[in-house]
Protein backbone atom coordinates (compact mmCIF):
# COMPACT_ATOMS: atom_id res chain seq x y z
CA UNK A 1 0.00 0.00 0.00
CA UNK A 2 2.61 2.38 0.64
CA UNK A 3 4.68 1.75 -2.68
CA UNK A 4 1.38 2.50 -4.74
CA UNK A 5 0.57 5.83 -2.28
CA UNK A 6 3.65 6.79 -3.32
CA UNK A 7 3.58 6.24 -6.56
CA UNK A 8 0.30 8.38 -6.46
CA UNK A 9 2.19 11.18 -5.26
CA UNK A 10 4.93 11.15 -7.84
CA UNK A 11 2.77 10.63 -10.58
CA UNK A 12 0.57 13.31 -9.15
CA UNK A 13 3.80 15.60 -8.88
CA UNK A 14 4.91 14.74 -12.15
CA UNK A 15 1.86 15.72 -14.10
CA UNK A 16 2.01 19.17 -12.30
CA UNK A 17 5.29 19.51 -13.08
CA UNK A 18 4.32 18.57 -16.93
CA UNK A 19 1.88 20.84 -16.83
CA UNK A 20 3.25 23.93 -15.43
CA UNK A 21 6.30 23.65 -18.05
CA UNK A 22 3.81 23.18 -20.84
CA UNK A 23 1.62 26.55 -19.92
CA UNK A 24 4.55 28.81 -19.31
CA UNK A 25 5.91 27.81 -22.86
CA UNK A 26 2.80 28.73 -24.26
CA UNK A 27 1.97 32.06 -22.70
CA UNK A 28 5.89 32.82 -23.53
CA UNK A 29 4.70 31.99 -27.25
CA UNK A 30 1.71 34.09 -27.49
CA UNK A 31 3.08 36.77 -25.46
CA UNK A 32 3.43 40.04 -26.63
CA UNK A 33 6.87 41.70 -27.33
CA UNK A 34 7.92 44.22 -24.27
CA UNK A 35 10.54 46.63 -24.90
CA UNK A 36 11.96 49.32 -22.20
CA UNK A 37 14.26 52.21 -23.00
CA UNK A 38 16.43 54.08 -20.79
CA UNK A 39 16.59 57.35 -21.17
CA UNK A 40 13.69 58.13 -23.74
CA UNK A 41 15.23 61.54 -24.14
CA UNK A 42 18.59 63.19 -25.21
CA UNK A 43 20.53 66.08 -27.09
CA UNK A 44 21.05 65.67 -31.40
CA UNK A 45 24.90 66.50 -30.38
CA UNK A 46 26.85 64.42 -29.46
CA UNK A 47 24.27 61.79 -29.37
CA UNK A 48 23.35 59.50 -26.26
CA UNK A 49 23.42 55.70 -25.54
CA UNK A 50 20.00 53.78 -25.38
CA UNK A 51 19.99 50.98 -22.83
CA UNK A 52 17.04 48.20 -24.60
CA UNK A 53 15.58 45.41 -22.63
CA UNK A 54 13.27 43.17 -24.72
CA UNK A 55 11.48 40.22 -24.14
CA UNK A 56 8.34 38.23 -26.52
CA UNK A 57 10.11 38.19 -29.70
CA UNK A 58 11.20 35.03 -31.20
CA UNK A 59 13.92 32.60 -29.31
CA UNK A 60 17.27 32.74 -30.88
CA UNK A 61 16.41 34.70 -33.74
CA UNK A 62 17.31 38.53 -34.88
CA UNK A 63 15.19 41.59 -33.81
CA UNK A 64 15.01 44.65 -36.07
CA UNK A 65 14.66 48.47 -34.93
CA UNK A 66 14.18 51.38 -36.54
CA UNK A 67 13.82 54.95 -35.94
CA UNK A 68 10.88 56.70 -37.74
CA UNK A 69 10.80 60.42 -37.54
CA UNK A 70 7.81 62.75 -37.64
CA UNK A 71 8.17 62.81 -41.27
CA UNK A 72 7.90 59.03 -41.67
CA UNK A 73 11.97 58.49 -42.56
CA UNK A 74 13.69 56.02 -40.90
CA UNK A 75 16.98 58.05 -39.86
CA UNK A 76 18.90 54.91 -38.02
CA UNK A 77 18.63 51.10 -37.32
CA UNK A 78 19.73 48.31 -36.58
CA UNK A 79 19.60 44.47 -35.39
CA UNK A 80 20.05 42.70 -32.15
CA UNK A 81 19.87 38.91 -31.08
CA UNK A 82 17.80 37.40 -29.02
CA UNK A 83 18.39 34.84 -26.23
CA UNK A 84 16.83 31.52 -25.20
CA UNK A 85 13.54 33.22 -24.22
CA UNK A 86 13.35 35.68 -26.83
CA UNK A 87 14.55 38.47 -25.20
CA UNK A 88 17.83 41.26 -25.22
CA UNK A 89 19.76 43.21 -23.00
CA UNK A 90 21.26 45.90 -25.10
CA UNK A 91 22.76 49.36 -25.58
CA UNK A 92 22.36 51.43 -28.72
CA UNK A 93 23.91 54.94 -29.46
CA UNK A 94 21.43 57.56 -31.05
CA UNK A 95 23.49 59.68 -33.08
CA UNK A 96 22.88 61.78 -36.42
CA UNK A 97 19.19 62.32 -35.24
CA UNK A 98 17.79 65.43 -36.32
CA UNK A 99 15.59 67.08 -33.21
CA UNK A 100 12.50 65.71 -32.90
CA UNK A 101 9.79 62.91 -31.76
CA UNK A 102 10.77 59.48 -33.11
CA UNK A 103 9.39 56.44 -32.41
CA UNK A 104 11.56 53.05 -32.10
CA UNK A 105 10.30 50.21 -33.94
CA UNK A 106 10.80 47.04 -32.79
CA UNK A 107 10.26 43.31 -34.47
CA UNK A 108 10.87 40.31 -35.16
CA UNK A 109 13.30 40.08 -38.39
CA UNK A 110 14.60 36.42 -39.03
CA UNK A 111 16.47 36.81 -42.40
CA UNK A 112 18.21 40.51 -41.23
CA UNK A 113 17.00 41.53 -44.69
CA UNK A 114 15.74 45.64 -42.89
CA UNK A 115 12.13 44.45 -43.46
CA UNK A 116 9.89 42.83 -40.58
CA UNK A 117 8.53 39.55 -40.87
CA UNK A 118 5.43 39.19 -42.11
CA UNK A 119 2.91 39.02 -39.67
CA UNK A 120 5.27 39.50 -36.88
CA UNK A 121 4.06 41.78 -33.78
CA UNK A 122 5.71 45.34 -33.84
CA UNK A 123 6.06 47.36 -30.46
CA UNK A 124 7.39 50.91 -30.12
CA UNK A 125 8.64 53.08 -27.89
CA UNK A 126 8.96 57.18 -27.86
CA UNK A 127 12.31 58.63 -27.74
CA UNK A 128 12.58 62.37 -28.43
CA UNK A 129 16.11 63.66 -29.60
CA UNK A 130 16.46 67.42 -28.11
CA UNK A 131 18.04 70.77 -29.93
CA UNK A 132 20.99 71.56 -28.20
CA UNK A 133 22.72 73.90 -30.93
CA UNK A 134 23.19 77.42 -31.09
CA UNK A 135 21.56 78.64 -33.92
CA UNK A 136 22.37 82.44 -35.19
CA UNK A 137 18.75 84.03 -35.06
CA UNK A 138 20.62 87.27 -37.17
CA UNK A 139 21.76 85.61 -39.93
CA UNK A 140 20.55 87.23 -43.43
CA UNK A 141 19.26 85.14 -45.91
CA UNK A 142 19.47 87.22 -49.65
CA UNK A 143 15.84 87.33 -50.76
CA UNK A 144 17.05 88.27 -54.42
CA UNK A 145 19.20 84.99 -55.02
CA UNK A 146 18.60 83.89 -58.82
CA UNK A 147 17.80 80.27 -59.70
CA UNK A 148 18.53 79.31 -62.90
CA UNK A 149 14.67 78.08 -63.98
CA UNK A 150 16.41 75.46 -66.91
CA UNK A 151 19.31 73.84 -64.20
CA UNK A 152 18.04 70.25 -64.55
CA UNK A 153 18.42 68.43 -61.11
CA UNK A 154 17.06 65.13 -61.88
CA UNK A 155 15.28 64.19 -65.13
CA UNK A 156 12.29 62.61 -63.26
CA UNK A 157 11.74 65.63 -60.89
CA UNK A 158 10.01 69.11 -61.61
CA UNK A 159 11.15 72.03 -60.01
CA UNK A 160 9.02 75.05 -60.06
CA UNK A 161 10.99 77.69 -61.32
CA UNK A 162 7.83 80.50 -59.31
CA UNK A 163 8.37 79.00 -55.84
CA UNK A 164 8.02 82.07 -53.51
CA UNK A 165 10.33 81.67 -50.31
CA UNK A 166 9.11 84.38 -47.62
CA UNK A 167 12.53 86.33 -46.93
CA UNK A 168 10.49 87.71 -43.45
CA UNK A 169 9.55 84.76 -42.15
CA UNK A 170 10.65 84.61 -38.34
CA UNK A 171 12.78 81.36 -37.13
CA UNK A 172 12.11 81.20 -32.78
CA UNK A 173 16.21 80.14 -32.33
CA UNK A 174 15.55 79.26 -28.51
CA UNK A 175 12.95 76.54 -29.85
CA UNK A 176 13.75 73.69 -27.94
CA UNK A 177 11.80 70.60 -27.79
CA UNK A 178 11.60 69.31 -24.20
CA UNK A 179 12.07 65.96 -22.85
CA UNK A 180 8.80 64.84 -21.90
CA UNK A 181 9.20 63.98 -17.24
Amino acid sequence: MYRIGKLAVISTVFAFAIFGLTSIMLLTAFAEPKVDLSPTCGPADPGFNIVINANGFKANSTVGWKFVGSDSKIPLYGYFDTNSTGGFNDVTYADDLKPDHYKMYFADDSDGDGTFDIGAKKVYANVTVNANETVNANETVNANETVNANETVNANETVNANETVNANETVNANEIIPCEK
